[in-house]
């Protein structure tokens, strides 16, 4: 997620200090503006349900998961990968921007597809479920 020289992730250092900073001063108030944006598109219901299990989780995991979420970087690893890997990616993931997927696809170590679904969000099984189980299909079938 970390941008530096040579890669995009999307965020830098002191943008995801601040998710960080808002997940630990007001956990309710950061799942209410996350969510949304997360799912990316209008779809009430599966904002409430996204909702849901974050305010599932205690917060202080939560932040954690965050945490390490945002601070794992397998980049190095990449090309250990030799299994076929088709990559799914949003046009608009407010988490993820294209450019990771095409990093992803040049640098695994075997055959790999990306595929672009015309979806907004980071959660395409919540916010379009009818693009994304095509494409699972498509690329199980291989």
């Amino acid at each position: 997620f970390l941008n530096d020289k040579d890669y995009h992730g999307g965020f830098e250092r002191n943008e995801i200090e601040k998710v960080f900073s808002a997940m630990e001063s007001n956990y309710e108030a950061w799942v209410s503006g996350y969510a949304p944006l997360a799912v990316g598109a209008d779809v009430p219901v599966a904002v409430r349900e996204f909702s849901r299990t974050l305010f599932n989780m205690r917060p202080d995991i939560s932040l954690f998961v965050c945490q390490t979420v945002f601070f794992s970087d397998f980049r190095p690893i990449l090309g250990l990968v030799k299994v076929p890997c088709c990559i799914i990616q949003g046009i608009k993931d407010m988490s993820v921007p294209l450019s990771v997927a095409h990093y992803m696809k040049a640098h695994l170590g075997g055959k790999a597809t990306v595929e672009i679904l015309q979806a907004e969000g980071h959660l395409p099984h919540l916010s379009a479920p009818q693009m994304l189980v095509p494409v699972l299909r498509r690329a199980l079938a291989r």
